[in-house]
């Protein structure tokens, strides 16, 4: 980024006029219309204001995001709706004014459906009502109730999870016109600045496809070409990215997953064990178990095929445990990105966070927006960087 003399942070760190005074009280005024916005994924795109780094002490805001609805039902804010609806130039297709955002529909999220609801559907009809007590009634024992509860789970948070818009972010046309002069690199293009959040030094990117600083968590996805708020991943069996808005529909569905993948192998095996008990009575061993095994390949299929399913599934749930405890995303910790969180607030008030109030920016306390083009050195200790993302 050069010598600290050259940065224009410099310039209010050493109490020199940057701009004129018309120009900084216009920028004051963009910006302070930018605080005004109390809803949540407008406090996000705060984050990301242009004219952010003229303000040496940072920018407080207070109020806390207003509460909304789930996107899919009430729909995104104003500025994101207008973006969906007149001037997407992403990857996406959008439909219900801004609420879904199909990725790739073929081949990914028709052949997941195809993968999971065909075999879904023959186990409730040929598999499990040969345990049930009486036989074939579902409804009238408690596996069969519990299992249908989490079918119809998993149905409607992998529906919620593919299709409604996981945050993306609207693109401006061209660079915005407050970048200008030494907020550029030789290139013309916008330098890459810094926030200071909760203490701590992240770096934050200027998107060259959208046009935009990056809001905190946010990442350019290269396969629905969006930027999307609280990046998770690109999730390829979904179709869709997962982010601020689907985060908790995925989990959702990889709990309810594992819980009746771990119970279809637990009654595809009391299916063996009795048909072995009725050929063999109570004496028969391992052997005579395997040989009535191969009497029905089909059911051996669909075990092994549950037991593969099961194991990914099973380590996706633990693994979102974890990072949903620490506050981070698969992004972040993939790439390691933070030598000190700065969105951790312990593990009670990190989850309910992510999935009570995803609408805060942090887990607790104000929104303080501080960006400079200059890494000061105290805020050297816990500093992030991003090198490998080159989008």
């Amino acid at each position: 980024f050069g010598s600290r003399g050259s940065l224009p942070g410099s310039a209010w760190r050493t109490g020199h006029t940057a701009q004129p005074r018309s120009l900084r009280s216009a920028r004051l005024l963009a910006f302070l219309r930018v605080l005004n916005h109390s809803d949540a994924m407008s406090r996000y795109l705060s984050y990301s204001d242009p004219t952010a780094w003229l303000f040496p002490q940072g920018r407080v805001i207070k109020e806390q995001p207003k509460y909304r609805l789930p996107v899919f039902l009430v729909g995104p804010e104003a500025e994101f709706k207008t973006y969906l609806t007149k001037n997407y130039k992403g990857g996406s297709a959008i439909c219900c004014g801004g609420r879904f955002a199909a990725g790739q529909l073929w081949p990914n999220s028709i052949s997941t459906i195809t993968m999971t609801l065909v075999p879904g559907m023959c186990y409730f009809k040929f598999v499990l009502p040969q345990v049930l007590d009486p036989p074939g009634l579902i409804m009238g024992s408690f596996l069969g109730v519990f299992q249908s509860i989490l079918g119809v789970a998993i149905v409607i948070s992998f529906a919620l999870a593919s299709f409604v818009n996981p945050g993306i972010v609207p693109r401006n046309e061209t660079v915005p016109k407050e970048l200008k002069g030494e907020c550029l690199d030789v290139q013309g293009k916008p330098l890459h600045r810094f926030l200071r959040i909760n203490g701590i030094t992240v770096k934050q990117k200027f998107c060259q496809t959208c046009n935009i600083f990056r809001p905190p968590r946010s990442k350019h996805c290269q396969f629905c070409d969006n930027c999307v708020l609280r990046f998770d991943h690109h999730c390829t069996w979904l179709g869709n990215c997962v982010g601020l808005h689907n985060y908790r529909y995925f989990v959702c569905l990889i709990y309810s997953a594992t819980m009746f993948l771990i119970l279809c192998i637990f009654v595809t095996f009391c299916i063996f064990d009795q048909r072995t008990a009725a050929q063999y009575g109570d004496q028969a061993d391992f052997l005579d178990w395997a040989f009535v095994c191969t009497e029905d390949p089909i059911l051996v299929g669909l075990l092994v095929y549950c037991i593969f399913l099961v194991v990914a599934v099973l380590l996706l749930s633990v693994y979102h445990t974890v990072i949903s405890l620490q506050n981070l995303t698969t992004n972040e910790h993939v790439k390691n990105y933070y030598k000190e969180n700065p969105f951790d607030f312990g593990m009670r008030r990190n989850c309910a966070q992510i999935y009570c109030h995803p609408d805060l920016v942090l887990a607790e306390g104000e929104d303080r927006i501080e960006a400079d083009y200059d890494a000061h050195p105290s805020y050297s200790e816990g500093l992030s960087f991003d090198e490998f993302d080159a989008r």
